[in-house]
């Protein structure tokens, strides 16, 4: 069982790894292996009543990188540092290379209601209660769970899902673990 890859600021992806892509959804693409099983989980949220919609997945790092750009211009434009914006823009945005969607590895979710929008109000939806109940099965951990943000380095993040495969998925969620605690018990 091969250990997940573990992307964040420490663990940036190579420049040069690119994912093979699949279609999700209209304009959106996950790797290949991701985007069968949120093909998967999408029907089964579907066969029990519950619309799952998908607003982010793969991005490009030119892309990636024009979301951090405009983090950081929010929180200068509030009265911020630059250094204190980027340190604040981190939080939220990954630079290029750093973010699981360059990996095509990560899915942002939301209710037909929130469509779109990051917000922690995502937790209170039939669309969450069921991907806290059913994601793991396949293969999708919610990647930046609450009171975590000291391990992840990222704030909490209800609509962000990442695929590590079903048997990981299973353990993490049954030990309530984040991904870097996880590859910190389990090392390759």
């Amino acid at each position: 069982m091969k250990i997940p890859m573990l992307i964040n600021r420490k663990n940036p992806m190579p420049p040069d790894y690119y994912p093979e892509l699949m279609e999700i959804s209209d304009d959106y693409f996950l790797e290949k292996n991701a985007c069968k099983a949120m093909n998967a989980l999408l029907k089964a949220a579907a066969k029990c009543g519950v619309k799952i919609c998908i607003f982010s997945a793969y991005r490009s790092s030119t892309y990636q990188q024009k979301l951090f750009d405009d983090e950081v211009k929010i929180y200068t434009e509030q009265g911020y540092s630059y250094s204190d914006a980027l340190e604040k823009a981190s939080q939220a945005v990954a630079l290029p290379y750093t973010s699981e969607h360059n990996a095509g590895l990560a899915a942002d979710v939301s209710s037909p209601e929130l469509f779109g929008q990051t917000t922690t109000a995502f937790d209170k939806t039939r669309q969450f209660e069921w991907l806290d109940k059913n994601a793991c099965k396949y293969g999708f951990i919610l990647r930046y769970p609450k009171n975590k943000e000291h391990i992840t380095g990222i704030m909490y993040e209800p609509w962000h899902y990442r695929y590590v495969g079903t048997p990981h998925a299973c353990i993490i969620k049954e030990n309530s673990l984040t991904l870097e605690e996880y590859i910190k018990k389990f090392p390759v």
